[in-house]
């Protein structure tokens, strides 16, 4: 998504995890340098900061917890090991350069599938990581109000221009139901539809998650 607070690295983690759950073997970027938020969504086993690095090679030795290869911002800045990495404060080309070498530079081993959790915008970083290494396809996350339907355009956009298919649209937060069974829609009524006929996305390809009371 273009639009920040849309729920992308939830979703991004849950998808590894039902993913690796079937089997696959699974890797998980995230590649939002001045927002990491894999280490607050994933707790790692006592011992497993500092990232250790193979001495010939160079590379990164990811994370790994239930089977998902992991690898942020947060788990290699000076501080992590601590437990807390402090405040990313560098300019767009620097960024884009530290999350092209997170990718590049980590021992993933043989993958089925390496998802990579984008920051919002079209800035430097998913434009390195999609001009640099291309991605396979891109799973684009929005809510129903209507300014994240604007900004979601302009990240599919971004998308297309840059030759990456766009195979799945997911509505997050859509609605809840309360006790009764009730329906409300907090953030208003679905785009969804609307988005993916501007899309031209098929309807087999859209979802809508709601908010979860607990």
């Amino acid at each position: 998504s273009n639009k920040g607070g849309v729920g992308k690295s939830t979703i991004a983690v849950n998808l590894a995890y039902a993913l690796a759950g079937m089997g696959g073997r699974i890797g998980l970027l995230d590649a939002d340098v001045h927002g990491p938020s894999l280490p607050s969504l994933v707790q790692l086993p006592d011992g497993t900061l500092p990232l250790k690095q193979h001495a010939n090679s160079k590379l990164i030795q990811p994370a790994q917890v239930g089977g998902v290869k992991l690898m942020s911002y947060g788990m290699i800045a000076k501080g992590a090991s601590a437990g807390g990495a402090p405040a990313a404060i560098m300019r767009g080309p620097m960024v884009g350069k530290v999350a092209q070498q997170m990718l590049a530079g980590t021992d993933w081993g043989e993958l089925d599938c390496l998802l990579v959790d984008l920051p919002p915008g079209t800035g430097d970083v998913p434009l390195t990581i999609c001009q640099t290494y291309g991605l396979t396809a891109s799973v684009v996350i929005t809510t129903p109000q209507r300014l994240s339907l604007v900004d979601v355009l302009k990240g599919v956009q971004m998308f297309d221009d840059l030759k990456v298919p766009l195979v799945a649209l997911i509505e997050n937060m859509a609605y809840f139901r309360d006790s009764t069974g009730r329906c409300h829609f907090p953030f208003g009524v679905s785009q969804l539809q609307t988005l993916a006929q501007q899309l031209a996305l098929d309807t087999a390809s859209t979802f809508r998650l709601p908010l979860e009371p607990q």
